[in-house]
């Protein structure tokens, strides 16, 4: 009878038994378990459960990040040029004209990169918690919040220290 395998090397057939053999470890012979009744036992509880996914919170969580990324692809666009976006909204409320200061450029960078960077980091943590089968829902709203409070607080700022918004406001406190 010839074999089809062929030649072995380096013990590749060999049971552990042969190998240990071969290597001059000694060969303790076990002995063979005795079938024994079945033993009752009751399962073992789960190291951790895994968590329904939510259907209601995964589609809410993805629109509200395509929502965000709407956001800060406009608000790229918007606040990319801030002195003459502010121009623009004075002149429609009739507040004058609105001077550009060194401080303007540095806000309107602040709000670009602020923006894009919450929204990839809103963008990671969302989708890491829905990996794994938790509420993600809230994060892109924290990050929308976060997101608004930094451009209404740049605003102000700029608003605040522009001379023609600080008249028109004192205009309007002495007609009252």
């Amino acid at each position: 009878m010839t074999e089809e395998r062929p030649r072995p090397q380096y013990g590749e057939y060999a049971t552990p038994e042969q190998q240990r053999a071969a290597g001059g470890t000694p060969v303790v012979q076990t002995p063979t378990p005795t079938p024994t009744a079945p033993v009752a036992t009751t399962p073992a509880p789960a190291l951790s459960p895994v968590a329904q996914p939510r259907r209601w919170d995964r589609i809410l969580s993805i629109a509200l990040l395509a929502f965000g990324l709407y956001n800060v692809i406009t608000g790229v666009v918007q606040f990319r040029d801030l002195g003459a976006m502010l121009n623009q909204v004075y002149e429609l409320q009739g507040v004058g004209t609105y001077s550009e200061t060194a401080l303007t450029g540095a806000l309107s960078t602040v709000i670009v990169v602020s923006q894009v960077v919450i929204y990839l980091v809103t963008l990671f943590v969302t989708m890491s918690l829905l990996r794994r089968g938790k509420l993600a829902f809230w994060v892109p709203l924290v990050g929308g919040a976060l997101a608004g409070l930094i451009v209404t607080v740049s605003l102000l700022v700029l608003m605040g220290s522009d001379p023609s918004f600080i008249a028109y406001v004192n205009e309007m406190n002495a007609t009252g």
